[in-house]
């Protein structure tokens, strides 16, 4: 039977992004599973990765007639979809596409989304069947039982189906198959080719910054998880399962045979759980690179209670590695506990000077928002934040409650979220405030974070010293999309002093915008031209303008006068170091250094910018 898998479209939740770019190392790995799995059973696989073209007038557009165009190519006999609950948007809209299509093809969907949700999911989004956990088995008995005209679904476990307009589900059974005899993953059919060869600069900064031609991919060496964190979607049934060094080094070896990359993204987030694991896969890649010439860097993801020493790190470093990320979540041992992460303060202060000792970059996430925050735990987190992170690549956030976590039943008890339907439909929309903060002083705050936490304004920066324009990739997809070009920078670390060589997209820098005076009243004559030029862009009557303008300005003081009563809140002070960036430049990002693995940001001079645009 013919199986055509439709691969989400990144950030499709948000529809004015559209176009996205993604790269292969946000590529969901488990259709390339699938994809095997059908394979080896016989079947004939298409697929429809609708990422990274450009050349519609909006994402709905460019999913309807990419499917309408897949659909004839591939005459599918069933058609798979699957996501989180991040892509309810881009599923919805695909299941409606193909009923008014196809009417008659069958769908069945599977991923995060169902294995977190299934009986609510299954009935608003009414595809055909629903996959719950792991789904090479239960797919490929579901084919081979459509192949054959056969409707005795009770014999598939794990499998979603309607009878007579009534949804039904099957027993569940998550004895799964050794994972060491898993059929590597099949990239094929979804054009991860044309991602390696034209979207790598798309990938994220700390991704990439050891190679200024970065080729990333990514591979999974482990499913499920030993922890449950209160924050976190736990996927049914699934204990966790790790590959053997041995079953990982051969699927390596494939993928650098055929695509070449030059960065590895260990995409499991606890590959190094097990010290020993780290050390065993570190000596199997010094012996490959040693016998296979292999040349590539490595990045993975662990718990802090893999207490990976200097020796272990040192080991791994040799291998190629570059950058290991934790959980943090917080710094206050409080909301660590209400969290149920398991860990503590002491841990991650003793990871970041191992990190350190090593040379090899340490990254993390920090989150406010749960249950048990306070202005006290805020505080606690961010001074050790100031401590601590303002070398490494350590990101601040907010929780949200994701439907399968603990904090979603929290919001659904508590009246935070009444309306599951609409938290699908706005998912990653609004923000929540579970804590005991008032509203007022919470999502003023929270915004505020959300919007410097990924900016690294804080970092320590750096002029760069040379700059040009390249013209051997003007023809690049994304450049020929944004008009802007990629530029060759050359730029001393400000940590260790050593050159560092990038290749950076200039539609991927931050702009400074021109001065315009500061205070609440230097900015309101700008505010108020602005604010009458969108209203007169409506073609309104003069009359019903001005009235708007009135409002819209009694709005915009209503908001000051409480930002001026609630900004010397001390929660408010915690974040007044970081909200500025005093070193001035026309074009600014932030990068890694790949000699001491520190992120910093490098600003290109006016001087710089005229010379390369030259």
């Amino acid at each position: 039977m013919q199986v055509l898998l439709i691969i989400p479209t990144y950030r499709y939740m948000n529809t004015g992004a559209y176009p996205y770019f993604m790269s292969a190392s946000d590529f969901p790995v488990g259709f390339a599973y699938l994809a095997s799995a059908l394979k080896n059973a016989g079947h004939e696989v298409f697929g429809l990765n609708p990422n990274n073209d450009a050349s519609y007038n909006s994402a709905y557009e460019m999913l309807y007639k990419k499917i309408h165009r897949s659909l004839k190519e591939s005459q599918p006999g069933l058609i798979g979809l699957g996501g989180l609950c991040i892509d309810y948007k881009f599923l919805k809209d695909t299941i409606q596409i193909i009923r008014n299509l196809a009417p008659d093809i069958p769908i069945v969907c599977g991923g995060g989304i169902i294995n977190n949700d299934a009986e609510f999911v299954f009935q608003t989004l009414r595809p055909d069947f629903c996959v719950i956990g792991e789904g090479e088995e239960t797919l490929v008995r579901l084919v081979n039982m459509l192949e054959r005209g056969g409707q005795d679904y009770e014999q598939i476990a794990n499998l979603g189906y309607w009878k007579q307009d009534v949804p039904r589900f099957t027993m569940q059974n998550f004895d799964y198959m050794d994972i060491n005899k898993r059929n590597f993953p099949d990239y094929e059919p979804f054009a991860i080719e044309e991602m390696l060869d034209n979207y790598s600069l798309a990938t994220r900064f700390h991704y990439r910054y050891t190679r200024a031609n970065p080729r990333p991919m990514t591979i999974v060496t482990a499913r499920g998880c030993p922890f449950s964190c209160t924050f976190c979607v736990h996927q049914k049934g699934r204990r966790y399962r790790a590959r053997s060094v041995e079953n990982i080094i051969p699927e390596i070896a494939l993928l650098y045979e055929r695509y070449q990359f030059n960065i590895l993204v260990i995409l499991d987030e606890l590959f190094a759980l097990d010290k020993s694991r780290l050390k065993k896969f570190s000596i199997a890649l010094i012996d490959a690179r040693k016998t296979l010439n292999w040349d590539f860097d490595w990045i993975f993801q662990t718990h802090l209670n893999a207490s990976l020493d200097h020796k272990t790190l040192q080991i791994a470093k040799k291998a190629g590695a570059y950058f290991v990320s934790y959980g943090l979540e917080s710094a206050s041992p409080k909301v660590l506990a209400s969290m149920n992460k398991k860990i503590k303060p002491s841990q991650i202060v003793e990871a970041i000077k191992t990190t350190n000792d090593v040379k090899i970059g340490f990254g993390g996430y920090f989150i406010f928002g749960d249950i048990a925050e306070t202005a006290s735990t805020i505080s606690e987190t961010m001074n050790f934040f100031s401590q601590y992170c303002l070398d490494a690549f350590v990101k601040l956030g907010d929780v949200q409650p994701y439907p399968g976590s603990k904090v979603f039943d929290h919001c659904m008890n508590r009246g935070i979220v009444s309306n599951k339907f609409e938290c699908y439909e706005h998912i990653g929309e609004r923000l929540f405030n579970m804590t005991s903060i008032p509203d007022v002083l919470w999502f003023p705050w929270i915004r505020n974070v959300k919007r410097f936490g990924l900016s690294f304004l804080w970092a320590k920066s750096a002029d760069a010293s040379r700059c040009f324009k390249e013209l051997e990739t003007a023809a690049n997809p994304m450049v020929l999309h944004f008009g802007r070009p990629i530029l060759k920078i050359w730029v001393r670390c400000p940590y260790c002093n050593k050159e560092v060589y990038r290749r950076e997209p200039l539609w991927g820098m931050e702009q400074k915008q021109k001065e315009i005076p500061s205070g609440a009243f230097g900015r309101l004559p700008f505010k108020i031209f602005n604010i009458y030029r969108q209203i007169r862009s409506r073609n309104k009557p003069i009359f019903y303008s001005f009235w708007i303008l009135i409002f819209k300005l009694l709005k915009r003081l209503i908001k000051k006068v409480i930002w001026l009563f609630i900004s010397g809140h001390p929660i408010f002070r915690l974040l007044k170091p970081y909200m500025v960036d005093k070193k001035q430049a026309p074009l600014s990002f932030i990068t890694g250094c790949p000699h001491c693995n520190k992120p910093f940001r490098v600003n290109i001079s006016t001087t710089a910018f005229e010379s390369c645009s030259n």
